[in-house]
């Protein structure tokens, strides 16, 4: 009996190593497509940065970053899309999607067309996002990490603010419109995860510093408010609605094709050379 145990046991741990590794064999990098590009918007990888036009082309590595009065509404592959307001600087730390067959028309899908995995990096600025039905049982996650902390999106529409205002405080909120949006154990006061559901909302000013040299933000921890969820304000939503159906706007039309491993890369959207930056991400 226990030796039928042990086989047993066996057996369950080489099917689940093998689904581990389909998994990393078939997960690609994802696509990511710029539209609606309003002023200055900037994207750099490997210390090379490129002008943002609609219609340029992304993917995981870059930092996206927009200047003063100018955003950008980033569509993705597995159907989220992200509005990026002023002066924001969001990494796509990853972003990898299993293949998909057909095309995508993003406007259509409630939930991701294959299993994907994203991780951003919002170090300043202010997103507002949806998120399709993720497959989690196949994988799925996507987590928006900020300086308070690491906020999972379990499908829903929300918008994450942190914007230092260079007197050694830093304003954070995150609000969910729909569905569901937890801020993982480990921020600020926060001992275990809190979770922000349907029309509620987190706000709360930091001490922070930053860091001389890179320009990175951290918060104090010693000394920070509690975080405490509460209902939204009614002017917050409208406002965050309003923008919701704005992106939703902009990609009425927006189709994702599969992508064609046969293909060279395509070049910088204005067609001029990139220039380098210092490769801090700041462009």
């Amino acid at each position: 009996m226990h030796k039928k145990i042990l086989t047993w046991l066996w057996m369950i741990g080489f099917a689940a190593l093998l689904t581990a590794e389909a998994q990393a064999q078939t997960a690609a990098p994802g696509q990511i497509k710029a539209a609606r590009v309003t002023g200055s918007v900037t994207a750099t990888k490997d210390g090379v940065t490129i002008n943002v036009a609609n219609g340029t082309e992304l993917s995981q590595g870059y930092v996206v970053n927009t200047a003063q009065n100018s955003s950008v509404v980033l569509v993705f592959s597995n159907g989220a899309t992200m509005n990026l307001a002023q002066e924001t600087s969001l990494a796509i730390d990853e972003f990898t999607q299993d293949p998909f067959a057909d095309e995508i028309s993003v406007a259509q899908l409630t939930a991701e067309p294959s299993a994907s995995r994203t991780r951003l990096n919002l170090s300043r600025g202010e997103l507002v996002g949806n998120v399709k039905k993720l497959n989690y049982d196949a994988g799925s996650s996507f987590e928006v990490q900020t300086p308070v902390g690491a906020a999972g999106i379990r499908g829903t529409t929300f918008r994450i603010v942190f914007r230092p205002d260079g007197t050694g405080k830093a304003f954070f909120s995150l609000t969910t419109l729909e569905g569901n949006v937890v801020l993982a154990s480990g921020s600020v006061n926060l001992p275990t995860e809190t979770s922000v559901p349907d029309n509620q909302e987190i706000e709360v000013v930091f001490d922070v510093t930053v860091d001389a040299e890179t320009g990175a933000v951290s918060v104090v921890i010693d000394g920070a408010p509690p975080i405490v969820v509460r209902d939204a304000a009614p002017t917050t939503l409208a406002q965050l609605a309003q923008t919701v159906q704005q992106i939703a706007t902009v990609v009425a039309e927006t189709v994702i094709t599969p992508p064609r491993t046969d293909s060279p890369p395509p070049p910088p959207a204005d067609g001029a050379p990139p220039r380098t930056t210092p490769g801090d991400g700041r462009g």
